[in-house]
């Protein structure tokens, strides 16, 4: 018996459809704006650096330590070394971790945030207070000027203890602050 060829191509056809109907393919998508979205999801996001087996952006469970990462990651035994370089309190998204090891040693632990852009595309609310001046050209509309202008605002003046607090940098009013609400805790 001869396949007829269109059935095939229908077939793949309508994966297509289903695909860009429920998110699973992007087909169009503006550059500087994630491809994806992640929604409301149980858990937290880290990003994991140098040391560790699989470095990149993993999920875990809520009320997740350094050390219970170490552990899942390097076995029980670093784990067991961890406790005397590490606190017990929990990690929370957005995290970034990286280990300097030395035969098989954890030396030094370090720990940071994720750049702006991975938070961004993760849905993980930025924090005026942490942001670099890299962090801040992520946002749309800031570039090298404006984003020196907050930097030397903040210098002059203390940290942003909110996403208000903008507004005191020349060139930020409330067209901008409503813009990126979006991006910042409530």
């Amino acid at each position: 018996m001869k396949q007829r060829a269109g059935l095939p191509l229908l077939a793949v056809l309508l994966l297509l459809i289903a695909g860009i109907q429920y998110g699973w393919v992007a087909l169009f998508s503006e550059e500087g704006h994630p491809a994806v979205s992640v929604g409301d999801s149980h858990g937290i996001w880290l990003e994991l650096g140098e040391g560790f087996p699989q470095p990149g952006v993993h999920q875990f469970i809520d009320e997740t330590t350094l050390c219970s990462v170490i552990q899942m990651t390097l076995g029980e035994e670093a784990s067991v070394r961890c406790l005397k370089n590490a606190s017990d309190r929990p990690l929370a998204s957005g995290d970034f971790l990286s280990l300097q090891m030395e035969g098989g040693e954890i030396i030094e632990i370090n720990q940071g945030w994720m750049t702006a852009k991975r938070r961004m595309v993760l849905a993980i609310p930025l924090q005026p207070q942490t942001m670099t001046p890299d962090d801040w050209l992520a946002l749309p509309g800031i570039g090298p000027k404006l984003a020196a202008a907050i930097e030397l605002d903040r210098q002059k003046n203390g940290g942003f203890r909110s996403l208000a607090d903008l507004k005191r940098v020349p060139g930020i009013g409330s067209g901008r602050l409503s813009a990126w609400r979006k991006y910042f805790l409530k």
